[in-house]
């Protein structure tokens, strides 16, 4: 066993070259990728910045989240600062770099080549993908476009499952403070050429405040979390060149969001099918299909400035239907590997909404529409000599957002009873170029320009939002995100230190942000502060990242990586007091540091320190939110093959930080100390 786990313990922000490889380092074996171009290769050999959480690096976090184990990828950020733990699903779109935070995820992020993107929304339920399921996440800054299509503007985030090879039953269960409780059930069976898994998880917290202690009133109670996961797959493997697979996933969600009005439900089933023909001598064929119906329900409060009584301002049901598909063919001549393909997606949904006013029930609200997005790309991965790796893209998107509409009964003041809006279509092109150049045996340097793109959710279009008194529009007239970058970055060895650097920089035209209007639209009510999602002309995003790794000792890993962003508009002609203000939600620092101690046969334990810097709640800079430190601690201990025994604390120190704030002066706080004791079990 312990030569097993020396064998898959890999460097959590380590992307070894290819020809680094001669140093004699068992530790060292280097992962496969394949979400840079959608093809299998080494991680050394991927022209892009990538960062690899492997199996080992999951069972010594702390995290009980997927979202909260990638804080320590640098860059890596949801649009609020706080865990998906208990906090509202809409503000859990993910971003990369800094590019534009919000509620919808300005990143891809799969499930073995599955998105996972609401098809609403675009957010992203982390508590749908069970820890104790992944055996990879790879994690891919840059534009991604012009081999993944929408939602890749800053990269993509790609979770692969485990694959059964044996028959097998892990087991994951913990108890820890504030009720919170975690069980996680995975099956594997071989029989022949079937593989079968099924994995269940049951995950439920009694939560915690989430309104800072001096502003508290009688209504603030602890936001609390449930949900229910199941996730199944069978494969049939008639040979190595040969297979198809069957997936599925139930999920049912329950969430108190702080206020005894407050709360909100997910339910869903989503259906995956495809498989795998042929090899990349002769031609290798791979095509997945997939579908997703979902029902998603949240209520709004308007609460008093004292916080003692509150009510019911908004009652939102979104139903959602999606499905979609890609097909991608890849080959050998020689020198070059090229791929084609194409995918696509179509989503229909709809926001049905019961508006109060002072508790009373006053109008019906329903907007929504259908959304088709589809692409075609062509890729070449040419390899002239054994130290140069050159890659070439090129996409072209189709976006049609059409049957749009929009009914009140009985209208608002200012609004018309029937709306019916203007079908959009584009074509939306994008490329990408890449260089890696193994300079030396333990050097690389890595190059690329790339171009990305992200088209307005149905949720940005028609769906109203509101976090306490602050009411955000939708806007039905959106033009899609465009992202023109480059990056250039250099990775070096010294014997057991491995380092990288990387600067960046971005321009993002149109992008959506939630605008603070200078009057009211008929959708906020007297008394609210009125925001509309609005096209910015431009925003420039550009920085530089660092990752570093010393292995002092066999069974030791220091790690430690730091991003820099400076991400700032730079026009914006219908609010020009935005230009030159600093992206809402977008720290300019932010660090992490990591001492990990691996010996099986005594302990193995981690310990996490991260640091966010300085960033604004909102686009005109006026709600600052401070920086802070949290340290996360993980021991764990083997006892015989089939048992371990783990202690994990998250927030060590119990550090109040602020994850938001509103204007009538209501701050939001982060997770305090949560601890837990588990075990895991395999037979």
């Amino acid at each position: 066993m312990t030569r097993r786990l020396a064998t898959l313990l890999l460097g959590m922000l380590t992307v070894s070259p290819a020809a680094a490889q001669q140093y004699d380092d068992p530790t060292r074996l280097e992962p496969v990728v394949i979400s840079v171009t959608r093809i299998e290769q080494k991680a050394g050999e991927a022209p892009a910045s990538v960062t690899v959480l492997t199996r080992d690096d999951i069972r010594q976090s702390a995290s009980q989240t997927v979202d909260d184990l990638l804080r320590q990828v640098p860059g890596f950020s949801l649009f609020r600062r706080s865990s998906s733990l208990v906090t509202h699903p809409t503000t859990q779109g993910l971003s990369l770099r800094g590019i534009g935070p919000s509620g919808t995820s300005r990143a891809l992020v799969l499930v073995d080549g599955v998105p996972a993107n609401d098809p609403f929304g675009g957010w992203v339920y982390w508590s749908r993908i069970p820890m104790q399921g992944i055996e990879q996440i790879e994690v891919v800054r840059g534009g991604g476009s012009s081999a993944w299509g929408n939602y890749a503007l800053g990269g993509v985030v790609h979770v692969l499952t485990r694959r059964p090879t044996e028959r097998a039953v892990f087991f994951d269960g913990s108890y820890g403070t504030r009720d919170t409780m975690n069980f996680d059930l995975l099956l594997h069976e071989v029989q022949g050429p079937l593989r079968l898994t099924l994995e269940g998880n049951y995950f439920d917290t009694g939560g915690y405040p989430v309104v800072k202690e001096s502003r508290r009133g009688s209504i603030d109670i602890d936001a609390d979390s449930r949900h229910t996961t199941f996730n199944g797959r069978v494969e049939l493997v008639a040979s190595p060149e040969a297979s198809l697979f069957v997936s599925g996933t139930y999920f049912d969600e329950e969430r108190g969001n702080g206020t005894p009005l407050q709360l909100n439900r997910t339910g869903s089933g989503s259906a995956a099918v495809g498989g795998r023909l042929g090899t990349l001598d002769d031609g290798e064929w791979r095509l997945t299909l997939f579908a997703d119906d979902q029902k998603f329900r949240s209520t709004f409060s308007t609460q008093a400035l004292d916080r003692n009584s509150e009510t019911l301002a908004l009652d939102q049901r979104v139903p959602t239907t999606s499905a979609g598909g890609w097909l991608q063919w890849s080959r050998k001549f020689g020198s070059h590997l090229v791929a084609a393909g194409g995918d696509a997606r179509w989503v229909s949904g709809e926001t049905n909404e019961r508006v109060y006013n002072a508790g009373a029930f006053a109008r019906i609200r329903e907007a929504g529409g259908q959304q088709f997005i589809g692409g075609l790309f062509v890729q070449d991965v040419y390899t002239p000599h054994p130290a140069w790796e050159l890659v070439g893209g090129l996409r072209g998107d189709y976006w049609h957002s059409y049957d749009g509409t929009r009914h009140d009964t009985p209208p608002a003041a200012g609004v018309p009873a029937e709306q019916t809006f203007n079908d959009i279509d584009r074509i939306i092109p994008s490329g990408r170029v890449a260089a890696l150049f193994h300079a030396t045996p333990t050097t690389d340097v890595r190059a690329s320009a790339y171009q990305g793109f992200r088209v307005p959710t149905l949720n940005e279009q028609y769906r109203v939002f509101r976090v306490r008194n602050d009411v955000t529009v939708a806007n039905e007239s959106l033009r899609p995100e465009r992202l023109t970058g480059g990056e250039l970055g250099v990775q070096q060895r010294w014997g057991p230190l491995e380092g990288r650097i990387t600067g960046y920089w971005n321009e993002v035209q149109d992008l959506v942000a939630n605008v603070t209007l200078t009057s009211r639209l008929p959708d906020c009510p007297v008394g609210t502060t009125c925001r509309q999602r609005q096209n910015l002309d431009l925003a420039r995003i550009r920085g530089l990242e660092t990752e570093l790794e010393l292995r002092p000792a066999r069974d030791w890993r220091l790690l430690a990586s730091y991003l820099f962003a400076d991400a700032r508009v730079v026009e914006a002609s219908q609010q020009p007091g935005l230009e030159g203000k600093r992206l809402a939600q977008v720290p300019e620092h932010s660090a992490t540091a990591a001492v990990r101690f691996a010996r099986p046969d005594w302990f193995n334990a981690s310990l996490t320190a991260r640091f966010v810097g300085d960033q604004y709640e909102d686009d005109i800079n006026s709600l600052p939110l401070g920086s802070y430190v949290v340290v996360d601690l993980a021991v764990s201990r083997a006892f015989g093959k089939h048992t371990e025994v783990y202690v994990a604390v998250e927030n060590l120190f119990d550090r109040i930080y602020t994850t938001g704030r509103t204007s009538e002066g209501v701050i939001s706080i982060g997770e305090p100390r949560v601890a837990r004791a588990g075990v895991r079990l395999r037979f």
